[in-house]
């Protein structure tokens, strides 16, 4: 072709991929050639975007031994560009007498626990000979309760007179670092207007900061985002740690523009208290700034009616435990007392307990030294609302004890709940080198709950040279074993286990030998 000039668009327009352009002549001082391509306006940020670039610069001049590339760009930090990726820095340097080097990298506070975790392997290395031990010395804030996982009782006995009467209570004082809480919240923000602007403020304090991270929701808590590098990045709530590394810190909330806040649900929050050191977190508020409509309705006579819905309770006695919740479907505060037999049982002064934000677990003890044995009792529980509006409820039961209870073949009891003795299994009088004969004992769940990995053996300080008392889980044939497990018991159920006694004829006398036999369980 003579002339490309010709070619419609149309024809251009049906080449893809790379185009390119070949020009020959034969014109020998011709040195180069060129072409005026007219395309749709970009720019070399989309021409060049996800692709490397070369920059190839050369000159005859033999006095330049350097060039500078300049080029313009939008505003970014080292931060966004290294994010998530391994960072290398090579030093050179031609001093012999230089060792060592030092870089220094500024980042968000962390502690050394952030960085390696509750678990760390310490290697010692030395030359030295003379060396036979290595000691390491950490000094932490930590207490062995901190092992402590779940829900755990705590038990003690008092011979108080006045405690045992009801007439004061026993109070138990502990101090405690929250564990680590994550807080989502359940409700959408109600905005009536234009969310403008959010104002997050801390309780300033002395000492160290624990940690304090957000995420926020525009679509009800479906899923969650942080704000990084002046957009929002998505973030599973699944992953705690990751949450805990890439969300934002008040600062970053308190700076994201109205722009980016167009559409904003919700705000989840993670608290963190180190349990090495004394610190923590304590947010004061987060306000949400918003342009509310004015000059909209206005009232000038109004009157309010007010409706009030009775406070409701759900209650379960079981293993002398009353459990349940009390409720108000006004989401007012509710209060309770509880009567046993007609007389004040719980708060000991006879008045209401405080008020309490609905719905409320009620878990109480009844203390068995104020029930009626054998016989019916009755529990009465009393709750009010906020506007004094009283209901009761009661229960009826019969006097028994609770826990994991030893019985004789005939329906006995042999010890009480606290384990002090009602009545012995007596084998009267053993000739050394007899064995006695076989006594069956039951035990039974009246803890109110299902228990699970039973435990039984004899308790072995109460043990006697050329005296054994052996276990089976049956009479006939009678097979001896040290000790008793078993699997799932639920309340009111029972197990049998046989006991005997074996004597050698070498056996010491004994007027008064005793012994005595401990039961361990897992609640289910």
């Amino acid at each position: 072709m003579d002339d490309i000039s010709t070619i419609p668009e149309s024809v251009w327009l049906q080449l893809t991929g790379e185009v390119e352009l070949c020009y020959y002549t034969d014109d020998l001082t011709k040195t180069e050639a060129s072409f005026n391509i007219e395309t749709e306006p970009f720019t070399l940020e989309e021409e060049w975007a996800d692709k490397d670039i070369e920059v190839l610069y050369y000159t005859d001049d033999p006095t330049i031994t350097e060039s500078v590339v300049s080029i313009e760009t939008d505003p970014f930090t080292l931060a966004q560009e290294w994010e998530d990726k391994e960072i290398k820095i090579i030093e050179y340097t031609d001093d012999p007498n230089q060792t060592e080097s030092t870089i220094t990298i500024e980042t968000e506070p962390f502690t050394i626990y952030d960085e390696l975790g509750d678990s760390v392997d310490v290697l010692y290395y030395t030359d030295d000979p003379s060396k036979t031990s290595a000691e390491l010395n950490i000094t932490a804030n930590y207490s062995p309760l901190d092992e402590l996982e779940g829900d755990f009782d705590v038990v003690t006995w008092t011979n108080d007179e006045e405690v045992i009467a009801g007439n004061r209570d026993m109070m138990l004082t502990y101090h405690a670092l929250p564990f680590e809480q994550l807080i989502v919240q359940a409700t959408d923000i109600a905005l009536y207007g234009d969310l403008k602007k959010i104002v997050a403020t801390k309780v300033t304090e002395n000492s160290p900061e624990g940690t304090l991270r957000m995420a926020a929701s525009f679509d009800s808590g479906l899923t969650w985002k942080t704000y990084r590098f002046n957009k929002w990045f998505d973030m599973d709530m699944k992953y705690i740690t990751l949450f805990k590394r890439k969300g934002m810190n008040l600062d970053t909330l308190n700076a994201i523009p109205e722009k980016d806040l167009i559409g904003l649900t919700r705000i989840a929050y993670y608290f963190d208290s180190s349990k090495h050191y004394e610190n923590s977190y304590l947010l004061d508020e987060v306000k949400m700034v918003v342009d509310a409509p004015r000059h909209a309705v206005e009232f000038r006579d109004m009157s309010l009616q007010l409706l009030n819905t009775t406070a409701t309770i759900n209650l379960t006695f079981s293993g002398n435990k009353l459990t349940g919740v009390l409720d108000d479907a006004d989401q007012g505060k509710v209060k309770y007392r509880v009567l046993l037999n007609g007389k004040t049982y719980y708060p000991a002064d006879g008045n209401f307990t405080r008020l309490v934000a609905s719905p409320f677990n009620i878990e109480l003890n009844i203390d068995e030294r104020n029930v009626n044995f054998g016989v019916e009792n009755i529990l009465k529980v009393e709750f009010q609302d906020y506007w004094g509006a009283v209901e009761s409820r009661e229960t009826k039961f019969i006097g028994s004890y609770s826990g994991l209870m030893f019985m004789d073949e005939s329906g006995d009891f042999l010890s009480d709940t606290f384990g002090g003795i009602l009545k012995q299994l007596d084998y009267g009088v053993i000739i050394a080198g007899q064995t006695t004969l076989t006594k069956k004992v039951r035990i039974k769940n009246m803890l109110g709950y299902a228990v699970d990995h039973v435990y039984l053996e004899m308790d072995k300080k109460f043990e006697t040279d050329g005296v054994e008392v052996q276990l089976s889980r049956q009479a006939d044939p009678f097979l001896p074993i040290d000790y008793l497990t078993y699997g799932l018991i639920q309340p009111e159920d029972s197990i049998d286990f046989y006991i005997r006694i074996a004597t050698d004829i070498h056996a010491k006398p004994n007027p008064n030998g005793n012994f005595e036999m401990k039961v361990t369980a897992d609640r289910v």
